[in-house]
């Protein structure tokens, strides 16, 4: 019996390897092993050779990794979404995923949670095939949402983007007038994460001058190509520019006042549409509906749960969603 049982311990583990949700554990890998050298049938006419010990039990690793579901199912959907629908590698580093398979595998995990939940729940309901329809539905979701939330993300990271540059940029003055070169004031800010993605920009800089064999302006203009982000465009342009004819500290000088000012026009131009449209959105969004709905509580007699049902719905349903619209809306406009 207990035999029955480490044999099925074996097999789930084996199988959530397969699905991506957990490794391997060393057990695990070292009874695939013995039971490898279990199956090798000698020959008569073959010569006796005592087997290899492997140091690492990772090396085992390979007897399983072509089943690896989530792995290969991600690698199809970053395939299929790869390109303008979805953002660059550089850009998902950003947000600090690896790159697309990375971050399809971790939609893929969810995705098969969802199903499995809503099925379960089906199946408590005694309504298995609505809980198959709903998982599939859920999962769906998952997927539709898991293309759109890295480019949302990267919207609503625009003003800290803005934030870390303007900080790279003071620094980055102060140590040029100090006497520093570019190359050194790179290294700098690649070894330093409050710099952000600038610091992620310039460690990419300085692998193209190592290990690519690009000069300092040659990897400049590849990084302006590879990013996305108009403000490090004009960061590297003025790079460029003050590298070769010289005055780099004054260019950069320049280039944050005018992110300053940009900023600012903008803040100013957007106060009055912002308030017109907060006035506006919980106007008719909570005063009127509000009204509205209490008048037809009261015409209808509904007494007093009526108007709790009421209150309930529009403070805790639609009032949260109506903030965070405008919320999102309102940081668009800032930055």
């Amino acid at each position: 019996m207990k035999g029955i049982f480490e044999k099925l311990k074996r097999r789930i583990d084996i199988l959530l390897y397969k699905l991506g949700i957990r490794p391997l554990s060393i057990e695990t890998l070292k009874e695939l092993k013995e039971s490898r050298k279990e199956r090798e049938v000698l020959e008569f006419y073959d010569v006796y050779m005592e087997p290899e010990e492997f140091v690492d039990i990772e090396k085992y690793e390979f007897i399983l990794y072509e089943g690896d579901i989530v792995g290969k199912t991600a690698e199809s959907l970053s395939k299929i979404f790869k390109g303008n629908l979805f953002p660059s590698r550089n850009e998902l580093r950003y947000m600090g995923v690896k790159d697309e398979v990375a971050y399809f595998k971790k939609v893929v995990i969810y995705m098969i949670i969802t199903f499995l939940a809503l099925l379960f729940m089906g199946l408590l309901d005694n309504n298995l095939l609505q809980g198959f329809v709903n998982g599939l539905i859920g999962a769906g979701i998952i997927l539709v949402l898991s293309l759109f939330y890295p480019k949302i993300r990267l919207i609503l990271f625009k003003g800290e983007i803005k934030l870390q540059i303007l900080f790279t940029l003071i620094y980055m003055i102060s140590i040029l007038r100090a006497g520093a070169s570019l190359p050194e004031v790179l290294e700098s800010i690649s070894k330093s994460r409050e710099y952000g993605v600038v610091a992620f920009e310039a460690k990419s800089i300085i692998r193209d001058v190592n290990i690519g064999g690009y000069n300092l302006v040659e990897a400049l203009e590849r990084a302006k190509m590879r990013t996305r982000i108009p403000i490090l465009k004009k960061l590297y342009d003025q790079m460029i520019v003050g590298y070769n004819k010289g005055n780099l500290p004054l260019l950069l000088g320049k280039l944050y006042e005018d992110i300053v000012r940009e900023s600012m026009v903008k803040l100013d131009s957007s106060k009055f549409m912002i308030q017109n449209l907060g006035n506006l959105a919980f106007g008719v969004g909570l005063i009127l509906p509000f009204t509205g709905m209490i008048l037809s509580t009261m015409i209808g007699n509904q007494g007093f749960s009526g108007i709790l049902s009421t209150i309930n719905l529009l403070l805790l349903k639609i009032g949260p969603l109506l903030t965070l619209i405008f919320g999102i809306f309102v940081k668009l406009k800032i930055e």
